[in-house]
């Protein structure tokens, strides 16, 4: 970290922003964050800042991951033992290993992984959970339902895991004067109130919170600009899945994400006509390839704006993750499509 009287330039991760999609491809011997914390080590290396940015984890975060981890692995193999159990080919022999303590045994994987990612160029720091001094704060917000708690059903429960994390960020920046602050969150319980909330007991550090990998470089940018303006180049825009972004872009895919019974769209009989908007486009992941078209997974964040008998207006903003198929006449096709947050918008007109 820098000296006090630098500026410390950081980047904090949510969990949300480094999940892995298991039911997708899932490798359960090794653990990993997912493409998305790859592609902004990325950007940082590319800009030449990685000397100045510090990536940092916050120790929820750490937690979340390894629980994931865990009750996916226990889930998944289940399903995958049903699977093996039921079918048998000449080609292939499957035997079961002795059976392990899975959580012992990831717990090893992820202190690996944390000496690889902090044997790098960049410097990796984790964020403790916040002290005891932060407690009165998270009781408050529970009772007040001020965010992140409050959320679309104002429900106070709802949020320990955002305020503990927050509160975290909070405190990280207390003891880190003069610093500048990216939190990479797709959650929607961080927004406006945060961040006043924040410069209000933070005066002398700045937060900006991104909630895409866009966001994420826009704000990189900005800062290689103010380190060295002399010598800062921008990330160059190669972009290899040019072809399914303007898909995702057309009016196809709208029609397909909302004719198809995925489970995203709203039903009523006040509802009259719906339609849907790419927001961002956060990871495309591609899965399988073979002689009946290319499999992906994609996280986005999709907008459905509806409009109602009466005139008005509603809309929902959420996080989705869609499987994609690509056909060999290169039409594309939604297998699927399903929420991964319970942490929509609303709003009215």
């Amino acid at each position: 970290m820098s000296s006090s009287s630098e500026i410390t330039y950081c980047l904090i991760f949510d969990t949300n922003a480094l999940f892995q999609a298991y039911e997708k491809k899932a490798d359960f011997t090794t653990f990993s964050f997912n493409a998305t914390f790859e592609h902004v080590v990325g950007m940082i290396e590319q800009l030449d800042i990685y000397e100045y940015v510090t990536i940092a984890i916050p120790s929820v975060v750490w937690s979340e991951m390894e629980k994931q981890i865990i009750e996916k692995h226990d889930e998944l193999l289940v399903t995958y033992k049903s699977t093996i159990s039921k079918k048998q080919f000449p080609e292939y022999s499957i035997r079961e290993n002795p059976t392990i303590n899975y959580p012992e045994y990831i717990k090893i994987k992820i202190e690996e992984y944390k000496k690889e990612i902090s044997g790098r160029g960049n410097s990796v720091i984790e964020i403790p959970i916040a002290s005891n001094n932060r407690f009165e704060s998270i009781v408050n917000r529970a009772f007040s339902k001020l965010p992140p708690f409050e959320g679309k059903d104002k429900k106070s429960d709802k949020g320990f895991k955002d305020a503990l994390l927050w509160e975290s960020v909070l405190e990280f920046a207390l003891k880190h004067r003069n610093s500048k602050i990216i939190y990479y969150s797709k959650d929607n319980a961080f927004g406006e109130f945060l961040l006043k909330e924040f410069a209000e007991n933070v005066s002398d550090s700045s937060l900006f919170i991104c909630k895409n990998e866009n966001d994420v470089k826009v704000q990189l940018e900005a800062w290689a600009k103010e380190i060295d303006k002399y010598s800062y180049q921008p990330i160059e825009d190669y972009d290899e899945n040019k072809e399914i972004v303007d898909w995702l872009n057309s009016g196809d895919f709208s029609e397909q994400i909302i004719d198809r019974n995925f489970g995203l769209v709203e039903k009523g009989r006040l509802i009259t006509s719906t339609k849907a908007h790419l927001i961002s486009i956060d990871n495309i992941e591609s899965l399988n390839s073979d002689e009946n078209g290319i499999e992906y997974y994609i996280e986005a964040a999709l907008q459905f704006i509806y409009e109602l008998k009466d005139g008005g207006k509603t809309q929902d903003t959420i996080n989705v993750g869609i499987d994609v198929k690509m056909l060999d006449d290169a039409t594309y096709s939604v297998e699927a499509a399903y929420r991964t947050d319970e942490d929509e918008t609303e709003s009215e007109s």
